[in-house]
Formats: structure tokens, C-alpha cells, sequence
């Protein structure tokens, strides 16, 4: 849809565009190089203006298509209205450099998909050009993972596994430089971040001293390169297997004493077991709530859990820190939020920090499309991870703050939240859990949520009268949560306020 507006408003501005000679637009650069996560600065030159609160900017990625808005400059003030979600918070234009009559776009965290043809059109007041440059985002191989692996008596499976952006080529040769091409076996699959993952094997006789070459060559360059040396390193790897075999004997056996402790400390600890509320996960409509998590007892008897929860919730902690802190600017942030009007169901005008709520409080936010619920939503979450200067809504005291889209929810409620959170270490279900039931003061906002999911609807209502200290936050269209609006308390709407 963005891209189709953005179409649309250059088939508009065309006729501005093309019909003036006197502006003109010009490249530094016609193609661009970037690498995986990196960054690039786009340059398109013009002419000399008169005032930058007449100049207009517009960067867009008109190829592959369909074409996305990446950057919008309208009269001298940024318009984030049509920028496509893939280019938020990782494109900007380099203002300072507005003055010298450049208009330097630049791309922070570069992706393999960025890579494409971009058009720079630059307008001062009716009269404007534009030019195209294009930019190839690539990602250099990673080092080779060898394995060796014994087919029989006589043959071994040489291996070697790396991956990175474009295509690369695998040669294999011997210690005669001979070329082995032609008997490998390779694949290649594709990873989350559109790189090739490469996996090349080959057979070879395991007593016939040789040593073997595979190279990774990306248009004709080698990258990346692993020599094998048989038959000495089948022996070095040999030895190592049989290292490793004592070693899980030996693990094995100190598990054994261990687990006879741990099993007596259970069954002296099997009559309290029903007192503990913060390790055991008693949840309905599960098959997990048969789970019962391992507790120990202290020397005053006390339970505790064997997780560190302390530790489990600063890593989290950390983590939304990380995903929010880039969401809003403090200049963004005031902006957005002068331009809010928050009413009571009543219809009485309420200060924009009402949004909060108290503890173990439930707030549900109505609001029509396009009134900036989930704006609002991404203000709180970056003002808690201090991106912003202030905080009107009081909201840096809580430990935590999930900020949940709901309109693609899948699983319990646990599930949903889990999956908002950006991580590259694999969150455990159980702790999360029991954070949002426990006495952690903390913020959970739903956006987009809407009643007729029944995994998500049955869990979120056993959610409403199990938590002990989560604040909740629901956000919604009028007419989609009959249910949850006729029974929260507390129901606010959200709208614009009109254009002075």
C-alpha cells in the first residue's frame, strides 16, 4: 500500500520534475556498496536554493519491485506518514549537509533486500530532478567449519560448511592441485537474513596420504579456504572422540550422586510443595501445567526456585532496552505527543499520562484506525528504555515493559508476548511466565488486540485474575472486544486533535 502511494505521488510530482531545466540533480556516485549490518550514505547533488523550508527531498527504492518510500523530506520538514516499515528508524537524511546542497540519505543496518535501485528527487518549491543510483549489499563468507566423518573401512566424507551473500562457487582440489570439482556433493539453503548457507562434501580414501583443498569463490575471488591433511587428522580427530567418550562417562557418573540428592530433597519437600507460588506454573488449558519446577530448601526451609530469577529478569531487562531504545527521539516523542487527545469514557479530556496504569490495573484503549494507538504504544516502550529526555508518563520506575502487536497473535498468552521479543538467545516460556504473574511491577500493552482468537482469549482471561503486579494496557478498535469492554473498568479513547 505505501509503496503504491509512493508511485502514485511521483506520477504526480513528474511533470514538476522533468518540465524545469533551470534545477538540476546530480550523482557523486552511481553505485553503492554496502556490507550485512553495516552502513552506506546514498549522495544526490543540486542546485543552489534560496531557503531550505522550500526544499522537498524524497529518496525511494524504486527497484525490486514494488517500490517503498525509504526517506521523505516535505518543505524543509521530515514526513514519516508513508515511509515504508522496512526503512523506519534505520534511514535518515544527514541534515547538516543540506546547506552544501547535498542530500545524503543514510542507511544504518544494512539487509541483503536493501540492495536495489534508488531514486533521489529534490524540489525547491515547483522546480526539480532527480537521479537513480543503485546499491548492492553483500555479506562476506564466514570462516569454514571442517568435518570429517568415517563412511566404512575405507572412505571418509570430507566437509565444509560456511555462509554469506551473493552465491559462492566451491572448488575442491588435492595436494597434486588436480581439480576435484566435479565430485563433490553440495547444497545450498537460504538463512533468515537471505544469505546462502553452503554445505559441500567429499569422499575420499581414508589411508591415501593426500592433503585436500575446498575454496569458497564469490566472482572468481577466493573467500574463504580449508585445507584437510589425511590420513593425520582422521587419527587427531579419532583421539579426540575417545577423549570425549571418558569425559561423558565420567560426566555420567557424578550425575548419578547428584540426582539421588536432588530426589531426597523432593520427597523431604513433597507436603509444601502446594505453599509455593512463585516456582510452581499452575496454568489451565495447558499440557504444561503438569510441569512442576525443581525446588530446593534452604537452611531456614524456605522455597526457593533453582532458576535465578534476579538474573532471568536483568537479561530480559537488557534485551527490551536494546529492541525500544530507537524507537522515538525526544524532539519525535513531543511531537507526537502534543498532537494526541485522550478522552475518558465520559468524553472528559484527560492529561496524555492517564495512559498509565496503576498496578495490577487494566486500561482499554479505544481508538479508530489511523489515531495512533500503536505510535503511542512504541512512545511508552522507548520512553521506558530512556531513549527520550523526559518521561510524562512516570513510566522509568516499572522493571519491565512488553510492547505486544497482536494482530498476527499465535498460541497462549505467553507465546504472544514471547514472540514480540527481538532475541537472539532462546527465551524460556516458564520464566517469562512467571515474571508477568509474579510481583514484578511491570507493563504489559497489547496492541491491536481483538476478542474470536480462543487459545489467546481463554489465557488472557485467566491472565486478568491470576497476575499479581502486571499493569495492563489493551488497545483496540471500537466494536472488536465487546467483552473486555463491557468488563474493564477503566476505558479511555484515543483520537487526533484537529489542525490549528
Amino acid at each position: 500500500m505505501r509503496g503504491t502511494l509512493v508511485v502514485i505521488f511521483q506520477a504526480l510530482l513528474w511533470p514538476v520534475v522533468s518540465a524545469s531545466a533551470l534545477f538540476t540533480v546530480s550523482l557523486e556516485n552511481s553505485v553503492y556498496e554496502g556490507e550485512l549490518h553495516g552502513d552506506v550514505k546514498l549522495v544526490c547533488l543540486y542546485s543552489e536554493v534560496k531557503s531550505l523550508s522550500d526544499l522537498t527531498v524524497i529518496w525511494s527504492r524504486v527497484e525490486p519491485k514494488p517500490a517503498e518510500n525509504v526517506y521523505f523530506l516535505e518543505r524543509g520538514k521530515e514526513n514519516h506518514n508513508y515511509t515504508s516499515a522496512a526503512f523506519i528508524k534505520r534511514a535518515h537524511l544527514i541534515q547538516e549537509q543540506l546547506s552544501e546542497n547535498r542530500a545524503v540519505l543514510h542507511l544504518k543496518k544494512l539487509r541483503i533486500k536493501d540492495s536495489g535501485t534508488y531514486r533521489c528527487i529534490v524540489k525547491e518549491r515547483d522546480d526539480g530532478d532527480y537521479k537513480q543510483v543503485k546499491l548492492s549489499v553483500t555479506a562476506p563468507y564466514t570462516p569454514i567449519k571442517k568435518t570429517i566423518r568415517k563412511l566404512g573401512q575405507d572412505e571418509v566424507e570430507l566437509s565444509c560448511e560456511s555462509q554469506g551473500f551473493p552465491s559462492a562457487q566451491v572448488i575442491w582440489s588435492n595436494g597434486q592441485n588436480a581439480n576435484l570439482t566435479e565430485m563433490p556433493n553440495s547444497t545450498t539453503q537460504s538463512t533468515d537474513e537471505d544469505l546462502f548457507h553452503i554445505i559441500s562434501k567429499l569422499m575420499v580414501k581414508r589411508d591415501l596420504v593426500n592433503n585436500y583443498t575446498c575454496s569458497f569463490l564469490v566472482k572468481g575471488e577466493i573467500q574463504q579456504t580449508a585445507t584437510f591433511n589425511i590420513p593425520d587428522e582422521i587419527l587427531s580427530q579419532c583421539s579426540a572422540q575417545h577423549v570425549w567418550i571418558v569425559a561423558v562417562v565420567v560426566v555420567l557418573l557424578a550425575i548419578v550422586p547428584i540426582s539421588l540428592i536432588l530426589h531426597r530433597r523432593k520427597n523431604g519437600q513433597k507436603n509444601r510443595r502446594n505453599e509455593s507460588s512463585k516456582c510452581a506454573f499452575l496454568f489451565p488449558h495447558s499440557s504444561s501445567a503438569k510441569d512442576d519446577s525443581l525446588l530446593t530448601v534452604n537452611e531456614n526451609g524456605l522455597q526457593t526456585c533453582d532458576i535465578n530469577a534476579e538474573t532471568a529478569e536483568k537479561t530480559l531487562r537488557n534485551m527490551l532496552i536494546r529492541q525500544y531504545f530507537h524507537l522515538y527521539t525526544n524532539a519525535e516523542m513531543n511531537s507526537r505527543l502534543a498532537s494526541y487527545a485522550l478522552l475518558s469514557n465520559e468524553g472528559q479530556s484527560l492529561n496524555i499520562s492517564a495512559i498509565l496504569p496503576d498496578k495490577k490495573e487494566t486500561i482499554f484503549l479505544l481508538g479508530e484506525p489511523g489515531c495512533g494507538k500503536t505510535s503511542l504504544a512504541q512512545i511508552l516502550s522507548s520512553c521506558w528504555a530512556e531513549s527520550a529526555l523526559t518521561d510524562p508518563f512516570n513510566i522509568r520506575q516499572l522493571h519491565l515493559v512488553f510492547q505486544v502487536d497482536c494482530s498476527r497473535a499465535k498460541g497462549d498468552i505467553f507465546q504472544v508476548v514471547k514472540s514480540s521479543i527481538a532475541s537472539e538467545k532462546t527465551l524460556d516460556v516458564s520464566e517469562l511466565r512467571e515474571i508477568l504473574l509474579g510481583p514484578t511491577d511491570c507493563l504489559l500493552i497489547l496492541d491491536g488486540y481483538e476478542e474470536g482468537n480462543k487459545d489467546l482469549d481463554e489465557t488472557f482471561e485467566w491472565f486478568l485474575t491470576e497476575r499479581q503486579a502486571c499493569r495492563l494496557l489493551v488497545m483496540s478498535h471500537p466494536g472488536k472486544c465487546p467483552a473486555l469492554e463491557k468488563g474493564v473498568r477503566t476505558v479511555l479513547q484515543l483520537t487526533q486533535k484537529p489542525e490549528s
